[in-house]
């Protein structure tokens, strides 16, 4: 399986950062507008063992996503699993780590690209071009909210 990895320091307490995190809604703000997120009656916030379904737009088609909320121990991890979705697998673990005033959150992807005719469109390397774009964007509204005292 491929991983993907990326981290980001943000100059606020780790617990601000795990509950705005937590929080679907929130997700909207960090994705991309051309995605055209949509969750599909989503929790106030995420606990273990629910499932987030949700619509969002990749390469020219809108998906249908499941992910299944497998770990959520507040303020260090969160794991979530695809369940059904465009890719073969996919796990995706949000750590966070207190780091002297701020947070370090790091993300670790494990993925399988799908077979078949799709896997000719999905790779591996479009996939992780894909993931560096959707970090590098939320990264700068991570930081504008820092910035900005949305996240204390």
């Amino acid at each position: 399986m491929a991983e993907f990895e990326h981290q980001q320091r943000l100059a606020c307490a780790v617990e601000a950062v795990f509950d705005y995190l937590a929080r679907p809604v929130n997700q909207l703000r960090l994705s991309q507008p051309e995605s055209r997120l949509t969750f599909i009656e989503p929790p106030d916030v995420i606990s273990a063992g629910i499932e987030l379904e949700f619509e969002v737009r990749a390469y020219g088609t809108t998906q249908s996503v499941t992910h299944e909320i497998v770990t959520v121990d507040r303020p260090r991890l969160i794991v979530e699993r695809m369940l059904h979705g465009p890719l073969e697998e996919l796990e995706h673990e949000h750590h966070f780590q207190t780091d002297g005033d701020g947070t370090v959150l790091i993300d670790r992807i494990r993925f399988e690209p799908p077979g078949g005719m799709i896997g000719l469109l999905l790779t591996e390397a479009r996939l992780r071009k894909s993931f560096e774009e959707t970090f590098a964007y939320r990264r700068r509204v991570l930081e504008q909210l820092v910035a900005e005292g949305g996240l204390r």
